[in-house]
């Protein structure tokens, strides 16, 4: 213990420095791991002391590999039961959280499985049984599916992570992560990390975390400053061509190449692999086994550029990315602000590009009137420094928690016992009225027999009249101010 107390009073600058095994260490050396960044220095050794954690993070900041390190040193390898259950609100976030979890502890004999939908259940069971696991890395849809077939044993659970829990939260989890918290031990470390604290996020870590200690890592540089984001204006029926131009003036080390469609994924990938065999592609319609076996090569370095659907812009981590292009302007603001995301992580710079075909320009303006500022239009002209427009600084302050305006309540009379709907389902509606965004929704605190949703910066007109016409789920319901 004093060795721990020692370890948070020294400012330690290298991982080797750390009380951890041997075999941790040489994992790490492996992986490329010297020195830790700040979210790791701060919650390592509050994690080996045995704190719960409230950590707030945003995406890319180094947080998995935070407490990954933490609990692989944490885990008897002796017992043969699961030690640590993380939960995460994605298939891909799941395996990768599942496999950095591996890769840092499989010189000490630990053993991890990933829980997720869309991959048989007996086929799960089946692992969890005969191979059984330190570490259980699940979506809460399918931890929750194998508690109630009694196919996992969690008496031995003595460390809890939710990770991401602003996004379980939005997609509707909560009713799920509080059966699942009342399936373990009490007597357990809770690490509960989340890029915001919302209201449900503070509620949460409220009722299931036992005196916390709240860390907050603000970035040095905001990650959309990091980003030069511009856009080409092009014929449609010229894209494909321009866009391989772009690519070899370009010549990105690792990109992203997001599309709307499956069509135009499995229609760029066949163009581009006629180009060289660099590219692979994923998208929600392909085999699971086959997107993870893909997502995998990528970040190994076997291809050059992944062609993807928005199934990737959430919970991917891949260090290096370079370049995120979007073929077309995304259907949602926020999916441009994920997408653009993957690249100019921790300490790295990168360039976010768009192609505009004319039938997408009024939504392309849209998407810079909700991001804040105007992002400059190249033409024929690519410029591979990534240097940071200015304007583009004036937007940033959409993205931080709390910069919001006066507070309303709208109220839809639809509640537990009157409807099915989940959080996710009001969110969804309310973020498709135009001229609403994130920052303008807050807590839905869903009732009885009513639902009553937070409306900032005096948008709960705009919102009422929208949904007083527009169905939630196939079903119209009523709608007023709260």
């Amino acid at each position: 213990m004093n060795e721990i107390k020692e370890l948070q009073e020294t400012n330690i600058e290298k991982f080797k420095d750390y009380p951890l095994d041997s075999s941790i260490k040489r994992a790490l050396s492996e992986l490329g791991f010297k020195q830790p960044l700040e979210v790791q220095a701060k919650v390592i050794p509050m994690i080996l002391e045995g704190k719960d954690l409230i950590v707030k993070s945003q995406t890319g900041s180094g947080k998995t590999a935070a407490f990954a390190i933490s609990l692989c040193q944490k885990i008897d390898v002796e017992l043969e039961s699961p030690q640590v259950l993380v939960l995460s609100p994605t298939r891909e976030l799941t395996e990768q959280v599942k496999q950095d979890i591996y890769d840092i502890g499989k010189y000490k004999g630990l053993k991890c499985c990933a829980l997720y939908g869309k991959q048989p259940m007996e086929q799960q069971r089946k692992e969890l049984k005969q191979n059984t696991p330190h570490v259980i890395v699940a979506t809460p849809g399918r931890m929750m599916d194998h508690i109630l077939n009694k196919n996992v044993k969690l008496h031995d659970i003595k460390y809890l992570v939710i990770d991401e829990a602003d996004e379980m939260l939005i997609m509707g989890f909560k009713e799920q992560l509080e059966a699942i918290i009342k399936k373990i031990p009490k007597d357990r470390v809770t690490l509960l990390f989340s890029a915001t604290i919302p209201d449900e996020v503070h509620f949460l870590s409220q009722e299931y975390l036992r005196n916390p200690e709240n860390i907050e890592i603000e970035p040095q540089v905001s990650n959309l400053e990091k980003i030069e984001q511009i856009y080409y204006a092009v014929d449609g029926l010229k894209k494909v061509d321009f866009i391989k131009k772009v690519i070899e003036r370009e010549h990105p080390r690792k990109a992203i190449m997001f599309c709307n469609t499956q069509e135009q994924v499995t229609n760029l990938f066949e163009i581009f692999r006629k180009w060289g065999n660099f590219t692979c592609a994923v998208h929600g319609g392909m085999d699971q086994q086959m997107r993870t076996e893909k997502l995998t090569a990528f970040k190994r370095g076997e291809y050059k550029m992944l062609i993807a659907t928005d199934v990737a812009a959430r919970g991917l981590h891949v260090q290096g990315i370079t370049h995120v292009i979007n073929y077309g302007v995304p259907f949602e603001h926020e999916q441009y602000v994920h997408r653009i995301g993957r690249t100019g992580r921790v300490d790295q710079h990168g360039i976010a590009i768009t192609m505009v075909i004319p039938s997408e320009m009024a939504r392309f303006h849209d998407l810079e009137t909700f991001l804040g500022y105007k992002i400059p239009c190249k033409g024929g002209h690519v410029d591979r420094r990534p240097k940071v427009d200015s304007t583009q600084k004036k937007g940033r302050e959409r993205y931080k928690a709390g910069n919001r305006g006066q507070k309303a309540l709208v109220q839809f009379n639809a509640g537990r016992s009157n409807s099915s709907l989940k959080t996710s389902d009001f969110l969804a509606a309310i973020r498709h009225v135009n001229g609403i965004c994130n920052e303008n929704i807050g807590k839905v605190d869903i009732r009885e027999s009513v639902t009553n949703v937070e409306i900032f910066d005096g948008k709960e007109d705009i919102v009422i009249k929208a949904l007083k016409t527009k169905k939630i789920k196939g079903k119209l319901y009523r709608v007023k101010r709260g």
